[in-house]
């Protein structure tokens, strides 16, 4: 293809690069930046599985990302912060909320389209009866790629003694996003379409309440002039007789709508 362009092209002068769009202004100290989420959901779905009895939760969150400037091989970041939501189990064991704890790096490659994130998860209910133990941490990474066309990740999650004090667990998943760039409406609106598919396994099923298993999901997000409205259809290969013990419906397909504001 080089060999068949014009001569007149070697000779034309060269356009000056497009500069590159202003960076914002760092949000919290030390040249970090601080986000967050707020999301009213119809249901909250945790790997598949309802945290609320198939009712509408309220979330928040809220983390603090701060770039080392004194790494050169690649732009590296830590982060910390937390989030939470409503729950709701079967049974009651005085849990109201759930608070998960995250801290953790990023390393970022290739223009930050490759992104390499290791961190820990700690999820806390308190209030909760201190003989349910529904306390448990996890450790971790995850791996995600930007084409342009479509992001694809991956993760992999491992918890000493998970919840319930159900012992080792795993969690793998992989996830894509594709934007749908050509649906053009407006500049302040977009839309794209996720989909994931995990395994969870855990060591002692019983006290989990659950066998080991595969979830899925398919979803569109819209973003109106800032706020993301989504529907995700998410299901589970757990039937109902095995569900959280038996006899529940909280592991079967479902559509769920939610609301979402980032800051």
């Amino acid at each position: 293809m080089l060999l068949a362009v014009p001569a007149f092209a070697q000779t034309a002068p060269a356009s000056a690069p497009a500069p590159e769009p202003p960076k914002p202004d760092p949000t919290g100290p030390f040249g970090g930046n601080i986000t967050g989420i707020v999301t009213l959901t119809s249901d909250y779905r945790f790997r598949g599985i309802s945290q609320s009895k198939n009712d509408p939760a309220l979330q928040a969150g809220l983390t603090y990302e701060v770039p080392l400037s004194f790494v050169n091989f690649a732009p590296v970041s830590v982060y910390g912060g937390f989030w939470g939501s409503s729950v709701n189990f079967t049974p009651d064991v005085d849990e109201s909320v759930e608070i998960d704890m995250v801290a953790g790096v990023k390393f970022k490659f290739l223009q930050e389209k490759l992104v390499l994130d290791l961190g820990w998860i700690g999820y806390r209910y308190p209030g909760s009866q201190r003989g349910a133990h529904l306390h448990y941490d996890e450790f971790g990474g995850s791996l995600t790629y930007d084409f342009g066309f479509a992001s694809v990740a991956g993760q992999v999650r491992y918890s000493p003694n998970f919840f319930a004090r159900s012992g080792n667990a795993w969690y793998k998943q992989a996830l894509v996003t594709v934007p749908l760039s050509f649906i053009q409406i407006s500049d302040k609106v977009s839309f794209k379409m996720i989909g994931g598919l995990g395994h969870q396994s855990i060591q002692h099923n019983a006290r989990f309440a659950n066998p080991d298993y595969w979830e899925w999901q398919v979803g569109l997000v819209a973003t109106l002039y800032g706020v993301d409205l989504g529907v995700t259809y998410i299901d589970t290969n757990i039937s109902k007789s095995r569900c959280n013990g038996g006899g529940f419906n909280y592991c079967a397909p479902r559509a769920i709508f939610s609301i979402s504001k980032s800051f």
